[in-house]
Order: structure tokens, then C-alpha cells, then sequence
């Protein structure tokens, strides 16, 4: 199972600010990239997500957002493959306003793969 619970643990992207650029992870033999358009990430404008999974044959990939700081709403997008890049995965999604102008979110990406589920999440802010 690839798993990483915590900011801490190594292969997170912690340092990584989706804000100005995609971001890896690497777990073992397998990575994954972020990748959040148009930046920077705002609320309330339709966003393009792309996962790129390299190491491991993966599928339904799922990207779900949680509020850091206060609850928002369950917000998950399923993505979907890019016929043209085996192991690219795209979808649009929109984040929710805060009332307080200014949100950490915290954005898991979750897949399914031969050697188990795959998980890893990472933060950033949106205004």
C-alpha cells in the first residue's frame, strides 16, 4: 500500500507550492504529479486538474478537497484518463468561497492500483 499520512513523512511535496508550479511526490518506485490550472488557485473559477502517475498502472483516480481551517462541503472530482498518456489523469473542479477571503485546503489524491490504493495529499491556499 502507498500511503503517506502526514506533511512530515518523506515524499510529500510540503515545500511544493501549487500556487506557482506543479508539484511530486515520490513514494518508493512510484511518483505523482499535481498540477492545478490556471494559477494561481482561486474559488469559485473552474479549475483543470492533472495527475500524472509514473511507477504503478493506476485507476480511478479521485481528487478530493477539504477545508483546513473549517469544514466546506465534500468536494471530489473523479478524474479521467488521457487516452493520448497512459498514466495521465484529468478533470475540472471548483472550489468552494470562504467567507474569510483566504482558505488552506488540503487536496487528496487517491487511485487504485495493482500493489494496493495509493494516497497522498497537499496543501495550499486559495483567496
Amino acid at each position: 500500500m502507498f500511503s503517506l499520512p502526514s506533511a512530515e513523512a518523506p515524499g510529500i511535496a510540503s515545500n511544493c507550492d501549487l500556487n506557482n508550479q506543479s508539484c511530486t511526490v515520490h513514494m518508493g518506485e512510484v511518483s505523482l504529479t499535481l498540477d492545478i490550472q490556471p494559477r494561481p488557485v482561486r474559488s469559485m473559477a473552474p479549475l483543470n486538474y492533472r495527475v500524472s502517475i509514473v511507477g504503478a498502472r493506476a485507476s480511478n483516480v479521485i481528487i478530493s478537497l477539504q477545508g483546513s481551517e473549517m469544514y466546506m462541503g465534500i468536494n471530489q472530482t473523479p478524474l479521467t484518463a488521457v487516452e493520448s498518456k497512459p498514466g495521465d489523469f484529468s478533470g475540472q473542479g471548483e472550489l468552494a468561497v470562504c467567507t474569510t477571503g483566504d482558505m488552506l485546503w488540503r487536496l487528496t489524491v487517491s487511485a487504485e492500483t495493482a500493489a494496493g490504493p495509493l494516497n497522498t495529499w497537499f496543501e495550499f491556499r486559495a483567496k
